[in-house]
């Protein structure tokens, strides 16, 4: 009986306990800012107040983990679409009737490849007509520039400088008439007058030389025709045994007279090459002062001559005396000068002797090249011989005959050269006595009526020049007139021309890029009103991905952050991506309309993507590394209350913790637990 009162009265304080730690906590302050829950973080303060329990069986069969260090790392996952980077909406600028739609959904175009057309009627017709018009006026204004007057007054200025210097020409040879003839001019007339005559006696004296070469040249063909004299044949006959006498020597072999003289010879080559070699030699130093010498005396014969002092006979024996030391001083030079081996000289004192040497040696040996050339010089004389007694040929005698003619040419210019120089005498004779009689009054007349002649040829050409100028001016004026008419005629064209072509570019829709067609609106004969979207393009150039996020993620993004993009097509593959665009507001024709999208640049690592697939995207909003992490299903919360539940013993415990990032899987502890403590993981 006592043992089951006592057993009554535990389970009555184990109750009483467990209210008392349920009402405590429900009783605790307001939690700090900053923290998950309201009681204090610090694990003193968390030990401090510990809930004792005794370890139930569900305590029993909840899983353990163990805080650790890791890395967390939050994020939002969504799903996306491929789009392009370069989307756009394109429409007709004017309102009209759809003649042509070009394309189907899904078609790749090239740009600037047409796309829709509203009918145009006759705007090409017009666009063409214009087109001429501006070519034609293009042609036009090119002429009318081509037409620009040229400057051509520079003959006229070319012929003002040439009067200007016949005038001046005039004047000095008025001023020279009037100053009569001065000394120069005297002796000039005279040189002429002398010249003259030396020309005169030298066109005599080239005739009568000619006519005596002329003359020669007909006695030495009369002298050839007449054939060989006796003593001509004679001649012949001793040259032949002249010829006969050296063969015979020859022949026999050097003679002892011969020999001797060309060693005579040999003997004085080597004399003198030993005399040019025993010569002694002069010092450059006794050359520069025997220059110097000679210099000196030069010098002093100067100064004696300039000297005006003493009497004639005086000066006479001084400039004699001065003379003769310069006449010695430069005999001292030359001697020394001579004195001087030249190593030319030594050179060829040194041939000398090789070719002495070399007589020597054919004296005193006969080849049978001597004998052979003996032998045809025997046989020249013979034939030489044989020529005079045959008499001449017309081939000798046809040099000598041309030479006569070219000497008969010779003297008829001669004859022609004499009243020539004749002439030239006079007209200079004339001139001399002109200059000494001096001008007259008709001479003085002349002269001024040839500057008043040139003083007015020079107003003249000033005169034609200015009209010209007059010409000039007013042809430019005219001419830039019509230049500028053409260009304002030319801009009328150009701004019709514009104006047409806008209206058609605004009746057609060209492809802005290469891309493919994603949506078209309506069909041929329909009414399109303008500015109204007909065709949407996107560019395959660039794609990228773009994902819806809920508002309550909107805050956490912000571009640059990283992300990671999977497509069904590729599976197994992840994609690393960068966010580019947040959500914002566009501006459209239907007005502000707000974009939820995110969008994201991808690294493709693989090709086939393509517009409209579908995208899983994890965009990662922080990381944090090196910090405690628990599973997120142990923090359990109470109020505003967040504690984790461990096990001391057989006892229950909990602690306040402050959490920091947080995912379905971790949760990051910034304060609370240490790391390494088992805290239960399930409920």
């Amino acid at each position: 009986m006592a043992r089951r009162e006592w057993r009554l009265v535990v389970r009555v304080a184990g109750a009483l306990a467990i209210g008392a730690g349920t009402l405590l906590s429900a009783c605790e302050g307001p939690a700090l800012p900053g923290t998950g829950g309201g009681a204090p973080t610090s694990p003193s303060a968390a030990e401090a107040q510990p809930t004792v329990m005794d370890r139930t069986s569900t305590s029993q069969s909840r899983p353990t983990a163990l805080v650790r260090r890791g890395t967390v790392t939050e994020s939002i996952k969504v799903l996306g679409r491929v789009i392009s980077s370069q989307e756009a909406d394109l429409y007709f600028r004017t309102t009209g009737r759809l003649r042509g739609l070009f394309i189907e959904t899904g078609q790749q175009v090239q740009a600037g490849q047409a796309l829709a057309e509203l009918e145009t009627g006759d705007l090409l017709t017009r666009i063409g007509k214009a087109k001429a018009d501006h070519e034609n006026a293009q042609i036009r204004l090119e002429q009318g520039r081509a037409r620009e007057v040229i400057d051509d007054s520079g003959s006229e200025v070319q012929a003002i400088e040439a009067a200007g210097i016949a005038l001046q020409v005039a004047r000095l040879g008025r001023d020279r008439v009037r100053a009569g003839a001065s000394e120069k001019d005297l002796r000039d007339a005279e040189a002429a007058v002398a010249t003259a005559r030396a020309g005169l006696e030298r066109a005599r004296l080239d005739f009568a030389a000619r006519e005596a070469d002329l003359a020669a040249r007909r006695a030495d063909l009369e002298f050839k025709r007449a054939g060989p004299t006796s003593a001509d044949l004679e001649k012949a006959g001793a040259d032949i045994d002249a010829a006969q006498v050296r063969l015979n020597q020859a022949s026999a072999g050097p003679r002892a007279e011969d020999v001797r003289t060309v060693e005579l010879a040999l003997e004085k080559a080597r004399v003198r090459l030993a005399q040019m070699r025993d010569a002694p030699p002069v010092r450059d130093e006794d050359l520069a002062n025997a220059e110097l010498t000679v210099r000196s005396a030069e010098v002093a014969a100067e100064r004696v001559r300039a000297d005006a002092t003493g009497t004639n006979a005086q000066r006479e024996a001084s400039i004699r005396i001065a003379d003769i030391d310069v006449e010695r001083a430069r005999n001292s030079l030359k001697k020394l000068q001579t004195q001087v081996v030249n190593p030319w000289d030594l050179r060829l004192a040194e041939h000398d002797v090789l070719a002495a040497e070399n007589a020597v040696a054919r004296a005193k040996a006969t080849t049978p090249f001597d004998r052979q050339a003996a032998a045809i010089t025997v046989e020249s004389a013979k034939l030489r011989l044989a020529q005079l007694q045959a008499g001449p040929v017309d081939q000798d005698l046809a040099p000598l005959r041309n030479q006569i003619e070219a000497l008969v040419v010779a003297v008829e210019s001669a004859t022609v050269a004499v009243p020539s120089a004749r002439a030239s005498l006079l007209a200079a004779e004339a001139r001399l006595e002109v200059v000494r009689r001096g001008p007259n009054e008709f001479d003085l007349k002349d002269a001024d009526n040839k500057v008043d002649q040139a003083t007015v040829s020079v107003e003249l050409a000033k005169t034609r020049l200015d009209a010209k100028r007059v010409t000039l001016e007013s042809g430019r004026t005219a001419n830039a007139f019509d230049v500028r008419s053409l260009e304002r005629a030319l801009e009328r064209t150009r701004l019709d021309l514009d104006q047409l072509q806008a209206n058609y570019d605004d009746a057609r829709i060209l492809a802005p890029y290469a891309g493919k067609i994603v949506k078209t609106t309506g069909k041929p004969g329909d009414n399109v009103n303008a500015f109204n979207p007909v065709v949407s393009i996107s560019s395959p150039a660039q794609l990228l991905v773009r994902s819806e996020v809920n508002e309550s993620d909107m805050a956490k993004l912000a571009v640059g952050q990283k992300a990671m993009v999977a497509l069904d097509v590729f599976p197994g593959t992840v994609m690393n991506a960068t966010v580019r665009d947040l959500p914002s507001t566009v501006v459209t024709q239907q007005g502000v309309v707000a974009d939820k999208s995110t969008k994201l640049v991808v690294e493709w690592s693989r090709s086939g993507a393509d517009i409209g697939m579908l995208a899983r995207v994890q965009i990662i909003v922080q990381q944090k590394k090196d910090v405690l992490i628990v599973p997120t299903a142990s923090i359990r919360t109470v109020g505003k209350r967040r504690f984790v539940e461990y096990m001391d013993g057989s006892v229950k415990r909990s602690r306040n913790v402050e959490i920091g990032i947080s995912t379905e899987q971790d949760t990051e502890i910034v304060s609370g637990v240490e790391d390494g403590l088992a805290i239960l993981a399930g409920t």
